[in-house]
Protein backbone atom coordinates (compact mmCIF):
# COMPACT_ATOMS: atom_id res chain seq x y z
CA UNK A 1 0.00 0.00 0.00
CA UNK A 2 2.84 2.30 0.88
CA UNK A 3 4.49 1.56 -2.45
CA UNK A 4 1.25 2.38 -4.22
CA UNK A 5 1.01 5.84 -2.59
CA UNK A 6 4.71 6.38 -3.21
CA UNK A 7 4.18 5.61 -6.91
CA UNK A 8 1.28 8.03 -7.05
CA UNK A 9 3.33 10.74 -5.33
CA UNK A 10 6.17 10.35 -7.79
CA UNK A 11 3.87 10.46 -10.80
CA UNK A 12 1.25 12.89 -9.54
CA UNK A 13 2.06 15.38 -12.32
CA UNK A 14 1.66 12.74 -15.02
CA UNK A 15 -1.52 11.42 -13.42
CA UNK A 16 -2.91 14.97 -13.28
CA UNK A 17 -2.01 15.46 -16.90
CA UNK A 18 -3.60 12.12 -17.84
CA UNK A 19 -6.78 12.97 -15.96
CA UNK A 20 -6.84 16.45 -17.50
CA UNK A 21 -6.32 15.01 -20.98
CA UNK A 22 -9.08 12.43 -20.48
CA UNK A 23 -11.38 15.10 -19.11
CA UNK A 24 -10.47 17.47 -21.92
CA UNK A 25 -11.17 14.81 -24.57
CA UNK A 26 -14.52 14.01 -22.99
CA UNK A 27 -15.44 17.64 -22.52
CA UNK A 28 -14.26 18.42 -26.04
CA UNK A 29 -16.53 15.79 -27.56
CA UNK A 30 -19.52 16.95 -25.53
CA UNK A 31 -18.64 20.59 -26.15
CA UNK A 32 -18.37 19.93 -29.88
CA UNK A 33 -21.84 18.46 -29.83
CA UNK A 34 -23.13 21.40 -27.81
CA UNK A 35 -21.42 23.79 -30.17
CA UNK A 36 -23.25 22.27 -33.11
CA UNK A 37 -26.50 22.65 -31.22
CA UNK A 38 -25.64 26.23 -30.26
CA UNK A 39 -24.54 26.96 -33.82
CA UNK A 40 -27.81 25.71 -35.20
CA UNK A 41 -29.82 27.60 -32.61
CA UNK A 42 -27.78 30.73 -33.24
CA UNK A 43 -28.46 30.29 -36.94
CA UNK A 44 -32.18 30.00 -36.30
CA UNK A 45 -32.13 33.03 -33.99
CA UNK A 46 -30.11 35.05 -36.49
CA UNK A 47 -32.42 34.02 -39.31
CA UNK A 48 -35.50 34.94 -37.29
CA UNK A 49 -34.02 38.28 -36.29
CA UNK A 50 -32.98 38.91 -39.88
CA UNK A 51 -36.50 38.19 -41.13
CA UNK A 52 -38.04 40.46 -38.49
CA UNK A 53 -35.53 43.17 -39.29
CA UNK A 54 -36.16 42.89 -43.04
CA UNK A 55 -39.92 43.04 -42.49
CA UNK A 56 -39.48 46.21 -40.43
CA UNK A 57 -36.99 47.68 -42.92
CA UNK A 58 -39.43 46.96 -45.72
CA UNK A 59 -42.05 49.24 -44.18
CA UNK A 60 -39.38 51.73 -43.15
CA UNK A 61 -38.48 51.97 -46.85
CA UNK A 62 -42.10 52.78 -47.64
CA UNK A 63 -42.09 55.51 -45.01
CA UNK A 64 -38.86 56.92 -46.41
CA UNK A 65 -40.33 56.94 -49.92
CA UNK A 66 -43.38 58.78 -48.68
CA UNK A 67 -41.32 61.31 -46.69
CA UNK A 68 -38.94 61.86 -49.60
CA UNK A 69 -41.79 62.54 -52.04
CA UNK A 70 -43.55 64.89 -49.62
CA UNK A 71 -40.30 66.73 -48.88
CA UNK A 72 -39.59 67.08 -52.60
CA UNK A 73 -43.11 68.41 -53.15
CA UNK A 74 -42.58 71.07 -50.48
CA UNK A 75 -39.08 72.23 -51.48
CA UNK A 76 -38.36 70.79 -54.95
CA UNK A 77 -34.87 69.91 -53.75
CA UNK A 78 -33.50 66.87 -55.60
CA UNK A 79 -31.57 65.84 -52.52
CA UNK A 80 -34.80 65.08 -50.63
CA UNK A 81 -35.58 62.31 -53.16
CA UNK A 82 -32.53 60.39 -51.93
CA UNK A 83 -34.62 58.37 -49.39
CA UNK A 84 -37.10 57.51 -52.16
CA UNK A 85 -34.34 56.33 -54.51
CA UNK A 86 -32.56 54.41 -51.73
CA UNK A 87 -35.78 52.64 -50.74
CA UNK A 88 -36.45 51.61 -54.37
CA UNK A 89 -32.93 50.13 -54.56
CA UNK A 90 -33.08 48.43 -51.15
CA UNK A 91 -36.62 46.93 -51.23
CA UNK A 92 -35.83 44.26 -53.87
CA UNK A 93 -33.10 42.83 -51.63
CA UNK A 94 -35.48 42.69 -48.63
CA UNK A 95 -38.16 41.02 -50.75
CA UNK A 96 -35.73 38.44 -52.19
CA UNK A 97 -34.57 37.59 -48.66
CA UNK A 98 -38.13 37.17 -47.40
CA UNK A 99 -39.07 34.99 -50.39
CA UNK A 100 -36.07 32.76 -49.80
CA UNK A 101 -36.79 32.35 -46.08
CA UNK A 102 -40.50 31.71 -46.63
CA UNK A 103 -39.64 29.05 -49.18
CA UNK A 104 -37.02 27.53 -46.86
CA UNK A 105 -39.47 27.41 -43.93
CA UNK A 106 -42.36 26.06 -46.11
CA UNK A 107 -44.60 29.06 -45.37
CA UNK A 108 -47.42 30.36 -47.58
CA UNK A 109 -46.14 33.14 -49.89
CA UNK A 110 -49.53 34.53 -51.05
CA UNK A 111 -49.73 37.41 -48.55
CA UNK A 112 -46.19 38.48 -49.31
CA UNK A 113 -46.81 38.41 -53.06
CA UNK A 114 -49.96 40.49 -52.60
CA UNK A 115 -47.95 43.04 -50.65
CA UNK A 116 -45.29 43.09 -53.38
CA UNK A 117 -47.89 43.91 -56.05
CA UNK A 118 -49.36 46.69 -53.94
CA UNK A 119 -45.85 47.96 -53.15
CA UNK A 120 -44.98 48.18 -56.85
CA UNK A 121 -48.24 50.05 -57.48
CA UNK A 122 -47.40 52.44 -54.65
CA UNK A 123 -43.96 53.10 -56.18
CA UNK A 124 -45.66 54.02 -59.45
CA UNK A 125 -48.01 56.28 -57.49
CA UNK A 126 -45.01 58.05 -55.93
CA UNK A 127 -43.48 58.52 -59.35
CA UNK A 128 -46.74 60.03 -60.56
CA UNK A 129 -46.68 62.42 -57.59
CA UNK A 130 -43.06 63.37 -58.41
CA UNK A 131 -44.09 63.98 -62.00
CA UNK A 132 -46.93 66.24 -60.80
CA UNK A 133 -44.42 68.21 -58.70
CA UNK A 134 -42.06 68.53 -61.69
CA UNK A 135 -44.98 69.86 -63.74
CA UNK A 136 -45.88 72.31 -60.94
CA UNK A 137 -49.26 70.62 -60.70
CA UNK A 138 -49.87 70.88 -56.97
CA UNK A 139 -53.56 70.14 -57.49
CA UNK A 140 -52.75 66.79 -59.13
CA UNK A 141 -50.28 66.00 -56.39
CA UNK A 142 -52.80 66.74 -53.63
CA UNK A 143 -55.47 64.77 -55.51
CA UNK A 144 -53.29 61.64 -55.54
CA UNK A 145 -52.29 62.25 -51.96
CA UNK A 146 -55.91 62.44 -50.83
CA UNK A 147 -56.65 59.04 -52.37
CA UNK A 148 -54.56 57.53 -49.54
CA UNK A 149 -53.34 54.64 -51.64
CA UNK A 150 -50.92 53.69 -48.92
CA UNK A 151 -53.78 52.40 -46.71
CA UNK A 152 -54.23 49.25 -48.76
CA UNK A 153 -50.46 48.77 -48.76
CA UNK A 154 -50.39 49.04 -44.96
CA UNK A 155 -53.23 46.56 -44.57
CA UNK A 156 -51.45 44.10 -46.83
CA UNK A 157 -48.19 44.67 -44.97
CA UNK A 158 -49.84 44.14 -41.62
CA UNK A 159 -51.48 40.93 -42.85
CA UNK A 160 -48.29 39.20 -43.92
CA UNK A 161 -45.88 40.82 -41.44
CA UNK A 162 -47.87 39.99 -38.29
CA UNK A 163 -48.12 36.31 -39.19
CA UNK A 164 -44.50 36.11 -40.32
CA UNK A 165 -43.18 37.90 -37.24
CA UNK A 166 -45.22 35.65 -34.93
CA UNK A 167 -43.81 32.56 -36.66
CA UNK A 168 -40.26 33.83 -36.47
CA UNK A 169 -40.68 34.84 -32.82
CA UNK A 170 -41.78 31.31 -31.99
CA UNK A 171 -38.80 29.85 -33.86
CA UNK A 172 -36.52 32.20 -32.00
CA UNK A 173 -37.96 31.16 -28.63
CA UNK A 174 -37.47 27.47 -29.41
CA UNK A 175 -33.92 28.08 -30.58
CA UNK A 176 -33.13 30.02 -27.43
CA UNK A 177 -34.48 27.21 -25.33
CA UNK A 178 -32.12 24.73 -27.01
CA UNK A 179 -29.32 27.21 -26.60
CA UNK A 180 -29.89 27.49 -22.86
CA UNK A 181 -29.89 23.72 -22.53
CA UNK A 182 -26.53 23.52 -24.28
CA UNK A 183 -25.16 26.25 -22.03
CA UNK A 184 -26.31 24.35 -18.94
CA UNK A 185 -24.51 21.27 -20.19
CA UNK A 186 -21.37 23.27 -20.75
CA UNK A 187 -21.64 24.72 -17.25
CA UNK A 188 -21.60 21.26 -15.69
CA UNK A 189 -18.56 20.37 -17.73
CA UNK A 190 -16.83 23.58 -16.68
CA UNK A 191 -17.46 22.81 -12.99
CA UNK A 192 -15.95 19.37 -13.46
CA UNK A 193 -12.99 20.89 -15.24
CA UNK A 194 -12.54 23.37 -12.40
CA UNK A 195 -12.52 20.66 -9.73
CA UNK A 196 -9.97 18.54 -11.53
CA UNK A 197 -7.89 21.44 -12.89
CA UNK A 198 -6.97 23.23 -9.62
CA UNK A 199 -3.70 21.25 -9.16
CA UNK A 200 -2.73 22.06 -12.72
CA UNK A 201 -3.51 25.72 -12.18
CA UNK A 202 -0.86 25.91 -9.49
CA UNK A 203 1.75 24.69 -11.92
CA UNK A 204 0.47 27.15 -14.50
CA UNK A 205 0.58 29.94 -11.91
CA UNK A 206 4.18 29.14 -11.15
CA UNK A 207 5.08 29.27 -14.80
CA UNK A 208 3.17 32.52 -15.25
CA UNK A 209 5.12 34.14 -12.42
CA UNK A 210 8.33 33.07 -14.03
CA UNK A 211 7.14 34.30 -17.40
CA UNK A 212 6.02 37.61 -15.87
CA UNK A 213 9.52 38.20 -14.54
CA UNK A 214 10.95 37.60 -18.01
CA UNK A 215 8.31 39.84 -19.54
CA UNK A 216 9.11 42.64 -17.07
CA UNK A 217 12.79 42.45 -18.00
CA UNK A 218 11.89 42.46 -21.68
CA UNK A 219 9.52 45.44 -21.37
CA UNK A 220 12.05 47.47 -19.40
CA UNK A 221 14.60 46.76 -22.08
CA UNK A 222 11.98 47.84 -24.66
CA UNK A 223 11.38 51.11 -22.77
CA UNK A 224 15.10 51.89 -22.55
CA UNK A 225 15.57 51.23 -26.27
CA UNK A 226 12.43 53.24 -27.04
CA UNK A 227 13.86 56.20 -25.17
CA UNK A 228 17.31 55.74 -26.66
CA UNK A 229 16.39 55.29 -30.32
CA UNK A 230 12.97 56.98 -30.70
CA UNK A 231 12.10 59.64 -28.09
CA UNK A 232 13.13 60.26 -24.50
CA UNK A 233 10.74 62.62 -22.67
CA UNK A 234 13.28 63.02 -19.85
CA UNK A 235 10.86 61.67 -17.21
CA UNK A 236 11.52 58.77 -14.79
CA UNK A 237 10.84 55.26 -16.12
CA UNK A 238 7.55 53.85 -14.82
CA UNK A 239 7.57 50.06 -14.46
CA UNK A 240 4.05 49.63 -15.77
CA UNK A 241 3.52 47.23 -18.67
CA UNK A 242 0.62 49.19 -20.10
CA UNK A 243 2.44 52.51 -19.80
CA UNK A 244 5.54 51.07 -21.49
CA UNK A 245 3.53 49.62 -24.38
CA UNK A 246 1.51 52.82 -24.71
CA UNK A 247 4.70 54.87 -24.75
CA UNK A 248 6.24 52.72 -27.50
CA UNK A 249 3.08 52.81 -29.61
CA UNK A 250 2.64 56.53 -28.97
CA UNK A 251 6.18 57.27 -30.14
CA UNK A 252 5.65 55.25 -33.31
CA UNK A 253 2.41 57.14 -33.96
CA UNK A 254 4.19 60.44 -33.36
CA UNK A 255 6.90 59.46 -35.81
CA UNK A 256 4.32 58.42 -38.43
CA UNK A 257 2.30 61.63 -37.96
CA UNK A 258 5.45 63.76 -38.06
CA UNK A 259 6.66 62.10 -41.27
CA UNK A 260 3.19 62.49 -42.81
CA UNK A 261 3.17 66.23 -42.05
CA UNK A 262 6.66 66.66 -43.49
CA UNK A 263 5.59 64.73 -46.60
CA UNK A 264 2.68 67.17 -47.02
CA UNK A 265 5.03 70.14 -46.75
CA UNK A 266 4.10 71.19 -43.20
CA UNK A 267 7.64 72.15 -42.21
CA UNK A 268 6.50 73.96 -39.07
CA UNK A 269 5.38 70.67 -37.53
CA UNK A 270 6.87 69.87 -34.14
CA UNK A 271 7.45 66.66 -32.23
CA UNK A 272 4.91 66.48 -29.36
CA UNK A 273 6.67 66.63 -26.02
CA UNK A 274 9.97 67.93 -27.37
CA UNK A 275 11.19 70.89 -25.34
CA UNK A 276 14.40 72.63 -24.34
CA UNK A 277 14.96 70.17 -21.46
CA UNK A 278 14.93 66.95 -23.48
CA UNK A 279 16.28 68.19 -26.83
CA UNK A 280 19.83 67.12 -25.99
CA UNK A 281 18.61 63.67 -24.91
CA UNK A 282 17.05 63.09 -28.35
CA UNK A 283 19.84 64.52 -30.46
CA UNK A 284 20.79 61.15 -31.96
CA UNK A 285 17.41 59.44 -31.70
CA UNK A 286 14.72 59.06 -34.34
CA UNK A 287 12.89 62.18 -33.14
CA UNK A 288 16.03 64.31 -33.29
CA UNK A 289 16.95 62.92 -36.71
CA UNK A 290 13.46 63.67 -38.06
CA UNK A 291 13.58 67.21 -36.68
CA UNK A 292 16.98 67.74 -38.33
CA UNK A 293 15.52 66.40 -41.58
CA UNK A 294 12.56 68.78 -41.21
CA UNK A 295 14.90 71.73 -40.68
CA UNK A 296 16.96 70.78 -43.74
CA UNK A 297 13.86 70.38 -45.92
CA UNK A 298 12.48 73.67 -44.60
CA UNK A 299 15.75 75.39 -45.44
CA UNK A 300 15.76 73.87 -48.94
CA UNK A 301 12.16 74.99 -49.47
CA UNK A 302 12.99 78.52 -48.34
CA UNK A 303 15.99 78.58 -50.66
CA UNK A 304 13.82 77.42 -53.57
CA UNK A 305 11.16 80.02 -52.76
CA UNK A 306 13.82 82.73 -52.49
CA UNK A 307 15.37 81.65 -55.78
CA UNK A 308 11.96 81.71 -57.48
CA UNK A 309 11.25 85.12 -55.95
CA UNK A 310 14.51 86.51 -57.35
CA UNK A 311 13.95 84.90 -60.77
CA UNK A 312 10.40 86.23 -61.09
CA UNK A 313 11.52 89.72 -60.02
CA UNK A 314 14.40 89.75 -62.51
CA UNK A 315 12.06 88.54 -65.27
CA UNK A 316 9.66 91.41 -64.63
CA UNK A 317 12.56 93.85 -64.31
CA UNK A 318 14.01 92.67 -67.62
CA UNK A 319 10.69 93.43 -69.28
CA UNK A 320 10.87 96.99 -67.93
CA UNK A 321 14.39 97.35 -69.33
CA UNK A 322 13.22 96.06 -72.71
CA UNK A 323 10.37 98.57 -72.84
CA UNK A 324 12.55 101.55 -71.90
CA UNK A 325 15.86 100.54 -73.44
CA UNK A 326 16.10 103.81 -75.40
CA UNK A 327 14.79 106.15 -72.68
CA UNK A 328 17.19 106.78 -69.79
CA UNK A 329 14.78 108.86 -67.72
CA UNK A 330 11.87 106.48 -68.29
CA UNK A 331 14.07 103.48 -67.49
CA UNK A 332 15.32 104.97 -64.24
CA UNK A 333 11.85 106.09 -63.22
CA UNK A 334 10.18 102.71 -63.85
CA UNK A 335 13.15 100.74 -62.47
CA UNK A 336 13.21 102.54 -59.10
CA UNK A 337 9.44 102.28 -58.91
CA UNK A 338 9.53 98.50 -59.49
CA UNK A 339 12.49 97.83 -57.17
CA UNK A 340 10.97 99.88 -54.35
CA UNK A 341 7.64 98.08 -54.54
CA UNK A 342 9.06 94.59 -55.07
CA UNK A 343 11.41 95.00 -52.11
CA UNK A 344 8.62 96.30 -49.88
CA UNK A 345 10.60 99.50 -49.37
CA UNK A 346 9.10 102.92 -48.76
CA UNK A 347 11.50 105.08 -50.73
CA UNK A 348 13.99 104.70 -53.55
CA UNK A 349 16.27 106.80 -55.73
CA UNK A 350 18.54 106.43 -58.77
CA UNK A 351 21.77 108.45 -59.03
CA UNK A 352 23.55 108.48 -62.41
CA UNK A 353 27.10 109.51 -63.16
CA UNK A 354 27.18 112.87 -64.94
CA UNK A 355 30.09 114.78 -66.51
CA UNK A 356 30.23 118.56 -66.68
CA UNK A 357 33.42 119.86 -68.29
CA UNK A 358 36.17 118.31 -66.15
CA UNK A 359 33.90 117.58 -63.18
CA UNK A 360 32.08 114.32 -62.43
CA UNK A 361 29.22 113.95 -59.98
CA UNK A 362 26.18 111.80 -59.20
CA UNK A 363 22.78 113.26 -59.95
CA UNK A 364 19.42 111.92 -58.75
CA UNK A 365 17.43 111.32 -61.95
CA UNK A 366 14.51 109.39 -60.43
CA UNK A 367 12.94 109.11 -56.99
CA UNK A 368 9.98 107.03 -55.80
CA UNK A 369 8.26 107.19 -52.41
CA UNK A 370 4.91 105.88 -51.11
CA UNK A 371 3.64 105.12 -54.63
CA UNK A 372 4.12 108.81 -55.57
CA UNK A 373 6.69 110.02 -58.04
CA UNK A 374 8.87 112.83 -56.73
CA UNK A 375 11.44 114.71 -58.74
CA UNK A 376 14.17 116.15 -56.57
CA UNK A 377 17.26 118.03 -57.66
CA UNK A 378 20.08 116.38 -55.77
CA UNK A 379 23.75 116.16 -56.68
CA UNK A 380 26.34 114.11 -54.83
CA UNK A 381 30.04 114.41 -55.39
CA UNK A 382 32.13 111.29 -55.92
CA UNK A 383 33.22 110.09 -52.50
CA UNK A 384 30.77 112.40 -50.83
CA UNK A 385 28.51 110.77 -48.24
CA UNK A 386 27.49 107.14 -48.28
CA UNK A 387 26.23 107.28 -51.87
CA UNK A 388 29.44 108.80 -53.22
CA UNK A 389 31.53 106.40 -51.12
CA UNK A 390 29.61 103.37 -52.40
CA UNK A 391 30.16 104.58 -55.97
CA UNK A 392 33.90 105.00 -55.54
CA UNK A 393 34.37 101.69 -53.69
CA UNK A 394 31.97 99.84 -55.98
CA UNK A 395 30.59 97.91 -53.01
CA UNK A 396 27.08 97.48 -51.61
CA UNK A 397 26.22 99.17 -48.33
CA UNK A 398 23.46 97.83 -46.07
CA UNK A 399 22.71 99.98 -43.06
CA UNK A 400 20.58 98.63 -40.20
CA UNK A 401 21.31 101.61 -37.99
CA UNK A 402 20.59 104.67 -40.10
CA UNK A 403 22.07 107.94 -38.81
CA UNK A 404 19.42 110.33 -37.57
CA UNK A 405 18.56 112.85 -40.26
CA UNK A 406 20.28 110.86 -43.05
CA UNK A 407 16.98 110.62 -44.93
CA UNK A 408 13.30 110.80 -44.10
CA UNK A 409 10.31 108.80 -45.22
CA UNK A 410 7.24 110.97 -45.52
CA UNK A 411 3.68 109.68 -45.08
CA UNK A 412 0.33 110.97 -43.97
CA UNK A 413 1.45 110.45 -40.39
CA UNK A 414 4.52 112.65 -40.72
CA UNK A 415 8.22 111.96 -41.21
CA UNK A 416 10.29 109.08 -39.87
CA UNK A 417 13.87 107.88 -40.21
CA UNK A 418 13.95 104.49 -41.97
CA UNK A 419 15.23 101.41 -40.17
CA UNK A 420 17.29 100.15 -43.08
CA UNK A 421 19.01 101.67 -46.12
CA UNK A 422 20.44 99.66 -49.01
CA UNK A 423 22.89 101.38 -51.39
CA UNK A 424 23.89 99.34 -54.45
CA UNK A 425 26.30 100.63 -57.14
CA UNK A 426 25.36 100.00 -60.78
CA UNK A 427 28.36 98.32 -62.39
CA UNK A 428 28.72 96.79 -65.86
CA UNK A 429 32.01 95.49 -67.26
CA UNK A 430 33.91 97.13 -64.39
CA UNK A 431 32.39 100.49 -65.36
CA UNK A 432 30.28 102.35 -62.82
CA UNK A 433 27.09 103.92 -64.16
CA UNK A 434 25.54 105.15 -60.92
CA UNK A 435 23.97 104.11 -57.63
CA UNK A 436 20.52 102.84 -56.50
CA UNK A 437 19.40 103.64 -52.97
CA UNK A 438 16.29 102.25 -51.24
CA UNK A 439 15.10 102.90 -47.71
CA UNK A 440 12.38 101.38 -45.57
CA UNK A 441 11.34 99.75 -42.35
CA UNK A 442 12.09 96.21 -43.51
CA UNK A 443 15.23 94.21 -42.71
CA UNK A 444 15.95 92.81 -46.17
CA UNK A 445 17.27 89.28 -46.34
CA UNK A 446 20.28 88.16 -48.32
CA UNK A 447 18.30 86.91 -51.34
CA UNK A 448 16.45 90.25 -51.50
CA UNK A 449 19.73 92.14 -51.52
CA UNK A 450 20.99 89.74 -54.19
CA UNK A 451 17.96 90.61 -56.31
CA UNK A 452 18.77 94.34 -56.10
CA UNK A 453 22.40 93.61 -57.02
CA UNK A 454 21.35 91.63 -60.10
CA UNK A 455 18.72 94.21 -61.07
CA UNK A 456 21.23 97.07 -60.86
CA UNK A 457 23.68 95.05 -62.96
CA UNK A 458 21.03 94.62 -65.66
CA UNK A 459 20.15 98.29 -65.34
CA UNK A 460 23.81 99.33 -65.65
CA UNK A 461 24.17 97.23 -68.81
CA UNK A 462 21.09 98.86 -70.30
CA UNK A 463 22.23 102.35 -69.30
CA UNK A 464 25.66 101.69 -70.78
CA UNK A 465 24.03 100.56 -73.99
CA UNK A 466 21.68 103.56 -74.03
CA UNK A 467 24.50 106.00 -73.38
CA UNK A 468 26.65 104.40 -76.07
CA UNK A 469 23.74 104.61 -78.46
CA UNK A 470 23.15 108.25 -77.58
CA UNK A 471 26.85 109.05 -78.13
CA UNK A 472 26.73 107.27 -81.49
CA UNK A 473 23.62 109.26 -82.40
CA UNK A 474 25.37 112.52 -81.44
CA UNK A 475 28.45 111.60 -83.48
CA UNK A 476 26.25 110.54 -86.38
CA UNK A 477 24.34 113.83 -86.17
CA UNK A 478 27.63 115.74 -86.13
CA UNK A 479 28.89 113.81 -89.15
CA UNK A 480 25.62 114.42 -90.99
CA UNK A 481 25.84 118.14 -90.13
CA UNK A 482 29.44 118.31 -91.38
CA UNK A 483 28.52 116.40 -94.52
CA UNK A 484 25.65 118.77 -95.23
CA UNK A 485 27.95 121.75 -94.62
CA UNK A 486 30.51 120.33 -97.10
CA UNK A 487 27.76 119.77 -99.65
CA UNK A 488 26.66 123.38 -99.20
CA UNK A 489 30.24 124.61 -99.67
CA UNK A 490 30.66 122.47 -102.78
CA UNK A 491 27.42 123.89 -104.20
CA UNK A 492 28.57 127.43 -103.46
CA UNK A 493 31.91 126.81 -105.15
CA UNK A 494 30.18 125.30 -108.15
CA UNK A 495 27.96 128.35 -108.45
CA UNK A 496 31.00 130.62 -108.11
CA UNK A 497 32.82 128.69 -110.84
CA UNK A 498 29.82 128.97 -113.11
CA UNK A 499 29.62 132.72 -112.47
CA UNK A 500 33.36 133.08 -113.15
CA UNK A 501 33.01 131.11 -116.40
CA UNK A 502 30.10 133.33 -117.46
CA UNK A 503 32.12 136.45 -116.59
CA UNK A 504 35.12 135.22 -118.65
CA UNK A 505 32.84 134.47 -121.55
CA UNK A 506 31.37 137.97 -121.35
CA UNK A 507 34.82 139.51 -121.21
CA UNK A 508 35.89 137.57 -124.26
CA UNK A 509 32.84 138.74 -126.18
CA UNK A 510 33.44 142.37 -125.17
CA UNK A 511 37.10 142.10 -126.12
CA UNK A 512 36.22 140.68 -129.56
CA UNK A 513 33.69 143.44 -130.13
CA UNK A 514 36.20 146.08 -129.11
CA UNK A 515 38.89 144.78 -131.48
CA UNK A 516 36.38 144.68 -134.30
CA UNK A 517 35.42 148.31 -133.79
CA UNK A 518 39.08 149.37 -133.75
CA UNK A 519 39.72 147.82 -137.12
Amino acid sequence: MRKFFSLIARNVVYLSIFLMMALIVTITAITFRNQNVMKQTNGHVAEAEMVIRNVEDLWTGVMLMDLGVRGYALTKKEGLLAPFNQAIKANPAYIDTLRRVIKKQNLEPEKLEQYIRLSNNYVETCRQMISMVDQDSLTGFVSILEEDRGLALWQSYYAFSSALIAHETQMKAEAQKSYRAAISSNTILQILLFILGVPSLYIIYYKIRKQASSTRTLLLDLEHNNRKYVFDPGTPVVEDHTAIMDSSISNLKKAAAFIDKITKGEYDAGWPGMDAKNTALNQYGLSGTLINMRDQMKRIKEEDENRIWVTEGLTSFTEIIRQYQEDVNGLCDQAVRFITKYMGAQQGGVFLLQEEEDRQYLEMVACYAFDKKKFMEKRVGLGEGLIGQAFLEGSTMFLKQVPQGYTHITSGLGQATPDCVLIVPMRYNEKMEGVVEIAGFHDWKEHERTFVGKATEYMAASLSSVRSTQKMKILLAQMQSQTEELHAQEEEMRQNMEEMAATNEEMKRNEAAYLKNEI
